[in-house]
């Protein structure tokens, strides 16, 4: 090729170039001139973080202050696998401060993590965060979670509930009122370099965080102790499945404890069945039983479908209605509605209930708010199985008077007690007394009573609760439920269990139940207690396994809760 050949080439090749360079200079130049703000705006944007101030959240009280629930914070020790440069190194630095194993760790890293941070200690203490900070190793780190803590354990478990490892409600009252114990997170803008690792703080002030509120409960954590050692005990006593109990201000449906048998560590939810972990108060309907006779007689004496005197034909025990036998534990010729509820006639409650017709029985099932929600704050709570009206037969007319045919939960039935020592007043339970902000300040208080309706009338409820019910501890079936110095009105109730697959009654399977007042003249507490598939060689009758239980509890508790005595009461009128 000829030198002038090569010279052209050349110039052609140079300007080539140049054109590009200017091509490049003017596409600099233009962007520069009208993109500036936007990408000094996505600079901003790529260097700009923000890090969470973590609210704290708030405490669960007893109605005396003692602290049920509570939070603290704990750091994790985490390894950025992006700065791992030597596993072996950062593994034996580490484990002699966790006391793990420097296999154990390497094995970790090795693994290919889903993140770059592998969190390898979760809450451990303030010296063993201080040693892991002391290493000053950029792969190593430390970041504050939330433990909750329950100082009582196993205590109020169901109530409460627990947390899941994220620090949210998952069960009990942890769940129902999530949003009021969480608070609001706050938030600081961070600067960020290349791989995202913040460096510094922004220059905008931080949003502060806004802790969680406090929820303070009826609960009293000494009657709630005294009501689950007093269940437990009768559960061993007897080798039962299980057992629920319940106690209750019926002047304004407080419940002052609430225990189901078994129970599990809410610190460790996981480490126990889920059929442990359910608030069977709530959620496990049953039939009654006789414990379910003063709310049908309270409307049979309102409705004067009997009267106080009448004596009424038990036939010895033994009563056909149609192809049914209906029979009586013991058995009487005739009985008045005294001796009906005193010693639990199933016949004297069945011609009753005839006389009263499937109508009206339906309709003060309903009025006595069965078949419904109470409204309690607890969540999964079951309303009960109360069959359209337009599904009993005559068999169920009888059956319902004695407690079957129907199902109810044991916060229900409380309920509905505490209606008949309350003037008739059906109230609206709860657990909740208050909710307090972190600065102490009362957010919302439910010390009121919340009126549902009224279900009879003072002197019908007084006539059941002061005399009908107090003969069954008297002179009755509920004579272990006595209470030195107080007069106690209850009661009794036993019921046979279906199968767990089948609609059928199983063979020695029963629940034993009472349902107890003290002092009958001015009722500070109502006691329920149902013992579930007792050991039927032991016993299984309500009046056996579960009244001594309602005693316990009201012995120590009418101490614990200073209620003068009846006998002293009496001596200072006397005197």
């Amino acid at each position: 090729m000829s030198d002038r050949r090569q010279r052209q080439l050349a110039i052609a090749l140079l300007c080539c170039v140049m054109g590009v360079l200017v091509a490049l200079g003017g596409r600099l130049a233009y962007i520069q001139v009208d993109y500036s703000d936007n990408l000094m705006a996505s600079a901003r944007k790529q260097r700009a973080g923000k890090s969470v101030i973590p609210a704290r959240r708030g405490s669960i009280l007893d109605c005396r202050g003692r602290v049920l629930a509570t939070s603290r914070r704990m750091p994790d020790v985490f390894i950025d696998a992006a700065l791992v440069n030597d596993r072996k190194e950062v593994a034996a630095v580490l484990a002699p401060r966790l006391s793990l194993s420097a296999e154990g760790i390497e094995k970790t890293l090795e693994k290919k993590p889903k993140s770059r941070f592998i969190t390898i200690a979760r809450h451990v203490d303030r010296i063993t965060a201080e040693a892991v900070e002391a290493l000053h190793l950029p792969a190593i780190g430390l970041f504050d979670q939330e433990v909750r803590e329950y100082p009582l354990g196993e205590s109020m478990a169901h109530v409460l509930g627990y947390v899941g490892r994220e620090g949210k409600g998952l069960e009990g009252l942890e769940l129902a009122f999530n949003d009021q114990l969480a608070g609001k997170d706050g938030k600081r803008l961070t600067v960020r370099d290349a791989r995202r690792r913040a460096m510094r703080y922004g220059d905008a002030a931080p949003e502060p965080p806004k802790d969680g509120d406090h929820i303070v409960l009826t609960l009293d954590a000494e009657i709630q102790r005294i009501t689950e050692e007093a269940l437990a005990d009768s559960i061993v006593e007897f080798s039962a499945e299980s057992g629920v109990a319940i106690v209750m201000d019926p002047s304004n449906a407080a419940v002052l404890a609430m225990c189901s048998v078994p129970t599990f560590d809410p610190r460790d939810p996981g480490s126990s069945p889920s059929d442990n972990r359910r608030n069977r108060c709530v959620t496990d309907p049953t039939e009654p039983g006789s414990t379910f006779k003063p709310i049908i007689a309270s409307e049979a004496i309102e409705g004067k479908h009997v009267s106080k005197t009448e004596r009424i034909n038990t036939h010895n025990g033994v009563y056909r209605i149609g192809s049914r036998r209906i029979k009586d534990t013991k058995p009487f010729a005739e009985l008045d509605i005294r001796g009906i509820i005193t010693h639990s006639s199933n016949i004297g409650m069945s011609i009753i209930a005839t006389r009263m017709g499937n109508p009206l029985l339906h309709e003060t099932i309903r009025r006595f708010g069965f078949g419904d929600l109470t409204g309690i704050e607890c969540p999964g709570e079951n309303r009960g199985l109360v069959r359209p009206l337009s599904k009993w037969t005559s068999m169920t007319t009888a059956s319902v008077s004695f407690g079957y045919e129907i199902s109810v939960t044991p916060i229900q039935l409380v309920t509905s007690f505490a209606a008949l020592f309350n003037d008739g007043w059906l109230l609206k339970p709860h657990v909740v007394k208050a909710v307090v902000g972190p600065d102490g300040q009362v957010v919302a208080s439910y010390d009121k009573p919340e009126v549902v309706r009224r279900v009879v009338s003072a002197e019908t409820a007084n006539y059941l609760a002061k005399d009908l019910m107090l003969s069954v501890v008297t002179n009755g079936g509920g004579g272990r439920a006595k209470v030195p110095g107080y007069a106690v009105a209850g009661k009794t109730g036993t019921a046979k269990l279906m199968y767990r697959d089948r609609g059928q009654y199983e063979p020695g399977a029963y629940m034993g139940a009472y349902v107890g007042a003290a002092p009958v003249e001015d009722p500070k507490i109502v006691v329920l207690v149902m013992i579930r598939r007792p050991d039927a060689k032991k016993g299984y009758y309500g009046g056996k396994v579960a009244a001594p239980v309602v005693a316990r509890i009201m012995t120590r508790t009418l101490a614990y809760m200073d209620v003068p005595r009846d006998d002293v009461i009496a001596a200072h009128i006397t005197n």
